[in-house]
C-alpha cells in the first residue's frame, strides 16, 4: 500500500499526464513570499476564504482561490430557442440577466465540469441537449458553468478555486431569482461532475448563508475524493446543501488504485452502479512500468477516466432511458449480488438512477418511508456499452434429480439464457456463470443477472448448454455421449416488473450442447 506522500505524488503525476491531452494551457497564478502568512483572503462581494481549519484536514497542500478576474468564469445559457449559440452571463451583471429572455417557469439546470475540463466538452453539450429535449421541458434553461481557467494544475489550486466559483454561481442564481421575481429555488437543479460536484455544494451553501435560499436539487456525478474524503461537511458536498441531493458513484476506489470518486454516502440518495468502483466495459488493468513509453499518458488517461466518466454518461442516459433504470436498496453490494434484495418493498426501497430519482424519492417521503436526515444506498447493474440501462432478474436454476439425470451424471459447462417476451422480442443472451461450472443432479444455482429490457416480462426462455473440453480437466471429457444438462426449472424474479416466472423444458428433456431449447411455464409439471 502506498503512503500519503506517494499517493499524492501519483495523483499529481496522473493529473499532469492527463493535462497533456487538453488544448488549454496551464495557468500559472501569482504567489508571493507572504502568501502563507495569510489566513483569509476576501473577494468582494463573494466573501472571504480561509486557509485554516477545516480546510487543512486531509490535504497535503492548501491554496487560496485566485481572483474572479483570473478565473474568468463564463456562464453559457442554452434554451430551446438558442441551442447552439449561448447567451453569456456574468455573476453580477443583472442587466444581462434581464436581457437573456429567461423563462421564469423553468426548470433551471446548472452543469459544471471538473478538473482539467471546460464547458466546451461534448458530454456537457450532450447532457444539455438531453435536458432540453425532455418532454415537458419547453421552458427549461440550461446554464453551463465554465471555469476552465481555474481547473488547471496544480490540483490543490483547482480545489481552492471551486470555493469561489461556487460562491459566484450562488450570486448569479440569486440575481436570476430577483430578476425573475421567483418565490423559491425549488426548480433549480445543479449537476456537477468530480470537482464540479463539490462546487455545487459550495453554491448551495452560499445561497443559504448569504441569501437564505435553498437549492431544489444537487446531483453529484462521482464527486472527487482526493482532498474531500473523510472531511467535515463544510468542505465537501453533503445533503444539507440542497433540498434533495443525489449521488452517482462510479469510480469510488482508493487513490493508489487510481480511484478518483468519493466512496462514502454523502447525499439523500447514493447510487452505486456495479458497486460504484469499476464499471463494465472499462479496462481494469493499470498501466505497468513496462508500458512507460511516449504513449504512457494516453494509457493512464484511458485507465483512470473511463470509470470516472461513466457517472455523467449514466445521468445523461437517465433523462430519457430505454428501461426503468432502477436501483434497489440493500445492505451491501455483495448482498445485492447474492440476490438478497430483489423485491421493491419498505425494506428494500427502489429509486431510478439519475434525473427522475427525485420524483420517486418524494413519493417515498410522502409515504413516510424515508427520512431526509438519513441516507439511502442503492445498487444496480448496467451494461458495458450504450445504452447502459438493464433490468435485473434473480435467476434460480434447479438441476433435475430425476432418474435420467442421475444416470447421465454430473457435467461441466455453462448455461446461456435469452428472454423472450409476449411480442417475441428477445433480450441479449447472458451466461449464468462466467466460467464452466460442475453441475450435479439436484444442484441449485442462483445469480443476479442484468438483461437488456424488451419492454415486458418474459413468457418463455431460450436456454443453451455451452460445453468445452479441457484436456487438463477429466470432468470435461465426453467420449461416448453428448454433454448435456437436465434442468428441472428456472425461476426468474424481476425487480423492475415485480414478477416471478418459472419455466421448464418440454417433457423434461435435457438441454444438449449447442442445441437451443425453449422453456415455458406451461411445461412445468410439479408433483403435488
Amino acid at each position: 500500500m502506498l503512503n500519503k506522500t506517494s499517493a499524492t505524488l501519483m495523483l499529481q503525476t496522473i493529473m499532469v499526464l492527463m493535462e497533456k491531452q487538453n488544448s488549454t494551457g496551464v495557468t500559472n497564478f501569482p504567489s508571493t513570499f507572504y502568501e502563507d502568512a495569510e489566513l483569509e483572503r476576501c473577494y468582494n462581494p463573494y466573501g472571504c476564504f480561509s486557509k485554516g481549519y477545516p480546510w487543512t484536514e486531509h490535504r497535503p497542500d492548501n491554496y487560496f482561490p485566485v481572483s474572479p478576474e483570473s478565473l474568468g468564469v463564463r456562464y453559457a445559457v442554452f434554451t430551446r430557442r438558442n441551442r447552439k449559440i449561448p447567451v453569456l452571463l456574468q455573476a453580477k451583471d443583472t442587466a444581462k440577466i434581464r436581457n437573456a429572455n429567461l423563462d421564469s417557469r423553468g426548470p433551471f439546470y446548472f452543469i459544471s465540469h471538473g478538473f482539467l475540463e471546460g464547458g466546451h466538452k461534448h458530454w456537457i453539450q450532450n447532457m444539455a441537449d438531453a435536458l432540453l429535449n425532455l418532454q415537458g421541458n419547453n421552458a427549461a434553461t440550461v446554464v453551463v458553468v465554465d471555469w476552465r481557467r481555474g481547473s488547471q494544475p496544480p490540483y490543490g489550486q483547482a480545489v481552492a478555486n471551486i470555493r469561489l466559483v461556487g460562491a459566484m454561481t450562488a450570486f448569479l442564481i440569486h440575481n436570476i431569482y430577483d430578476v425573475l421575481r421567483l418565490s423559491d429555488l425549488d426548480n433549480f437543479h445543479f449537476i456537477g461532475h468530480s470537482l464540479g460536484a463539490h462546487l455545487g455544494g459550495y453554491c448551495g451553501h452560499t445561497l443559504q448563508k448569504k441569501f437564505s435560499l435553498k437549492l431544489g436539487r444537487i446531483t453529484g456525478l462521482d464527486p472527487a475524493a482526493p482532498y474531500f474524503s473523510n472531511t467535515v461537511t463544510l468542505v465537501r458536498l453533503d445533503r444539507s446543501d440542497a433540498s434533495y441531493v443525489d449521488i452517482i458513484h462510479s469510480n469510488a476506489m482508493p487513490l493508489y488504485f487510481s480511484g478518483f470518486g468519493i466512496s462514502e454516502p454523502i447525499g439523500h440518495v447514493d447510487f452505486y452502479p456495479n458497486g460504484g468502483s469499476i464499471q463494465p466495459g472499462c479496462k481494469n488493468d493499470a498501466p505497468t512500468y513496462q508500458d512507460m513509453d511516449n504513449d504512457m499518458y494516453k494509457q493512464v488517461v484511458r485507465y483512470v477516466s473511463c470509470n470516472h466518466e461513466r457517472s455523467y454518461e449514466l445521468f445523461t442516459e437517465s433523462v430519457a432511458p430505454s428501461c426503468p433504470f432502477m436501483a434497489i436498496q440493500c445492505k451491501s453490494y455483495e448482498a445485492f449480488l447474492e440476490g438478497n434484495c430483489t423485491t421493491c418493498d419498505h425494506k428494500h426501497l427502489c429509486v431510478p438512477i439519475g434525473l427522475h430519482s427525485q420524483s420517486s424519492y418524494k413519493q417515498l417521503q410522502n409515504g413516510g418511508l424515508v427520512d431526509s436526515n438519513n441516507n439511502i444506498a442503492l445498487y444496480s447493474l448496467t451494461g458495458s456499452v450504450k445504452p447502459f440501462c438493464r433490468v435485473h432478474y434473480e435467476v434460480t436454476l434447479k438441476v433435475s434429480n430425476s432418474t435420467e439425470s442421475r444416470i447421465h451424471g454430473p457435467d461441466v459447462g455453462r448455461v446461456s439464457i435469452t428472454l423472450v417476451d409476449r411480442n417475441n422480442n428477445k433480450s441479449d443472451h447472458k451466461f449464468l456463470n462466467d466460467e464452466q461450472k460442475y453441475y450435479k443432479p439436484g444442484d441449485l444455482d442462483k445469480k443476479l443477472i442484468p438483461f437488456k429490457d424488451t419492454g415486458h416480462p418474459p413468457l418463455s426462455v431460450i436456454v443453451e448448454w455451452k460445453y468445452e473440453t479441457n484436456l487438463l480437466n477429466p470432468m470435461t471429457w465426453r467420449l461416448l455421449k453428448s454433454s448435456s444438462i437436465y434442468i428441472e426449472y428456472i425461476k426468474f424474479t424481476s425487480i423492475e416488473y415485480n414478477t416471478i416466472i418459472t419455466v421448464c423444458p418440454k417433457l423434461k428433456k435435457p438441454v444438449v450442447t449447442n442445441l437451443p431449447t425453449v422453456m415455458k411455464t406451461k411445461y412445468c409439471v410439479f408433483a403435488k
